[in-house]
């Protein structure tokens, strides 16, 4: 396994663990009765723990194979990046769309901008997943 794919496989992991805020948010909405926590901190501290996953992670696999983290892409991985963010690019421009489509739904700005956030968030997942489809397929 390349550095390139142990990189992708750990921020797809590292980011997923957005479905947490996420879930945190749906959970909120649908059951009225529940306290809500401050959806501002939760996002901050599951920000924080993603970059300090992230930031680990890499300095890990940076030490255990220096001169792999110091490589440029090859032809392979470089095609890979390419073709994973076709579908990516779809699940953005659909989703941004669907945003917009709130506006009609008379949804206030903060529920907008949660919405434009996992918008994000799912085609940066789908883009992760898909190179890491293509690195195994591709093997």
């Amino acid at each position: 396994m390349s550095f390139n794919e142990k990189s992708d496989w750990c921020s797809f992991v590292s980011i997923s663990l957005f479905a947490f805020f996420f879930g945190e948010l749906a959970w909120g909405l649908l059951d009225s009765s529940r306290p809500r926590h401050n959806t501002l901190i939760f996002f901050v501290v599951v920000l924080a723990l993603i970059i300090a996953i992230q930031v680990v992670t890499h300095v890990i696999l940076a030490v255990r194979s220096p001169s792999e983290a110091n490589a440029a892409l090859d032809e392979r991985e470089r095609q890979i990046h390419l073709r994973a963010t076709r579908p990516a690019y779809y699940v953005l421009l659909v989703g941004a769309l669907l945003v917009v489509g709130t506006l009609h739904l008379s949804v206030d700005r903060w529920l907008m901008a949660h919405c434009v956030l996992l918008v994000i968030w799912l085609a940066e997942m789908t883009n992760y997943g898909t190179r890491l489809y293509f690195y195994r397929r591709e093997a």
